[in-house]
């Protein structure tokens, strides 16, 4: 019972993160990420419904599940501001002087 808990919570954890990454998102995000986002979403989604069917994750399970949780709210902090310029698509980039600011 206490590793169905902390299933349910790790995915509802890392679904709320693809949430909140992908309001962020737009068309200016390169389609790789806009696609890892989805896919991200929709394993969380799957692995909520997943006890449902009796399956039954173990430690190990969790604890990669748990990794992916932890790097997502590591990940949030670069996100804080909109997307990172690295994920934006090249021809929506600012092309910035070496000397300007950010």
């Amino acid at each position: 019972m206490t590793t169905l808990l902390l299933w349910e919570v790790l995915c509802l954890a890392l679904f709320w993160s693809v949430f909140c990454r992908s309001v962020r998102v737009d068309k200016t995000t390169r389609l790789d990420v806009r696609l890892a986002i989805w896919a991200v979403g929709l394993s969380a989604l799957a692995g909520v419904a997943m006890p449902v069917y009796g399956w039954v994750p173990d430690w190990v399970t969790l604890g990669i599940v748990g990794g992916v949780v932890l790097m997502q709210s590591v990940m949030a902090h670069h996100w804080r501001d909109g997307v990172p310029r690295q994920f934006v698509q090249d021809v929506y980039r600012l092309n910035r002087r070496s000397g300007d600011y950010e």
